[in-house]
């Protein structure tokens, strides 16, 4: 070969590199444009304990729970001990709080409350629903439903609540809304769910009166349906013909069935999920972390992308309890609750 093909080779060659850089930084300003639609937490927001709720503003649907054990007091204390951790698995807080809005708002609750687990090991993923009824201490005031601890200190204190009861390691929360969750199941395609029969009557003779004359709630029937954004948030919020107990397992169903979607959606569908969804996100996860989790979505998708899923709390360590203003709240054994969760999290005993 003369050193005229050596110099052209050379600058094909060359022109081929540079051709891939320019599509290396254009995918990483690309994947940057989309992170920085996010919202994220910058940990400004004080803890405001001086807010009160008037006792007759909620309802909790817990149906029938034991006495309280002979020795409760009503006293709510913290658990003494360490918080568990463990260095190939990553819990991040999941809050769906109550705007119907597209903006986030400071006076809101966390009408959903979950923790999802991810083993980057061995690509299990589990989710836990907590039951937003519990009683816990807030500092300052007078013990009040874990839902609360949102409005008054944000995503901080209720992550701090999760960590002082229940002793388990989360520093990290994503939280959308009831307005996103509709958003997100209409540009997915829509989820398959089975209904009951109680649920379908509920839904379809409730739709406008419950949930307002401008939603999109469609006439279902028993069994399978494909269902749109209102009608699913619609679905994982119903408790009336049941419990709360129930509500949340049919939000935990709601994101199984989202996933099971996402699992099979081209590249143009997922583009326009992020340019729709992202901006209707906030949280406290760096962008790194971030990029790391999504790195990691190949294992989990191949291992089944299938949720262990469970609520907290048990029925068995559980009790109705009332608060000193006279709030219905769930008294909850922290101290079992906690080992249950390291033994579902960590299979540690």
């Amino acid at each position: 070969m003369d050193n005229k093909k050596k110099k052209a080779g050379l600058i094909v060659l060359l022109g081929v590199l540079i051709v891939i850089v320019l599509l290396i930084l254009g995918g990483i300003a690309y994947y940057n444009s989309k992170l920085d639609m996010i919202n994220y937490d910058d940990g400004s927001r004080e803890i405001d304990t001086s807010t009160s709720y008037a006792v007759n503003n909620d309802e909790l649907d817990i149906g029938d729970l034991p006495d309280a054990p002979e020795d409760e007091d009503g006293t709510i204390e913290i658990l003494e001990g360490d918080v568990y951790s463990d260095s190939n698995v990553m819990n991040i807080l999941l809050l769906g709080t109550d705007e119907r809005t597209a903006e986030f708002s400071d006076n809101a609750r966390a009408d959903a409350i979950m923790v999802l687990s991810l083993n980057t090991k061995d690509h299990m993923m589990k989710l836990v629903s907590i039951e937003r009824g519990i009683g816990v201490p807030i500092p300052g005031r007078n013990d009040d439903w874990i839902t609360h601890t949102f409005r008054y200190g944000g995503a901080a204190l209720t992550l701090q609540t999760v960590r002082d009861c229940f002793k388990l390691d989360v520093e990290r929360y994503v939280r959308v809304n009831f307005n996103f969750m509709s958003k997100a199941i209409d540009t997915i395609g829509g989820v398959d769910i089975e209904l009951t029969q109680a649920e379908a009557d509920h839904l379809n003779t409730t739709k406008q009166e419950y949930y307002g004359s401008g939603s999109d709630i469609q006439t279902v029937t028993a069994g399978w349906n494909h269902l749109n954004g209102d009608t699913a948030t619609a679905y994982a919020r119903i408790r009336k013909i049941d419990s709360d107990w129930s509500r949340i397992e049919r939000q935990r169903t709601v994101v199984q069935a989202a996933i099971n979607q996402v699992k099979n959606l081209d590249i143009v569908t997922l583009n326009n999920l992020a340019d729709e969804l992202l901006p209707m996100i906030q949280t406290n996860l760096t962008k790194s972390e971030i990029t790391s989790l999504l790195l990691e979505m190949p294992g989990f998708i191949s291992a089944g992308a299938q949720l262990e899923q469970m609520t907290i709390p048990t029925y068995d360590t559980c009790w109705n309890s009332v608060g000193v203003d006279g709030r219905k709240m769930i008294g909850v054994d922290f101290e079992a609750n906690a080992q249950i969760l390291k033994e579902f999290f960590y299979g540690e005993e």
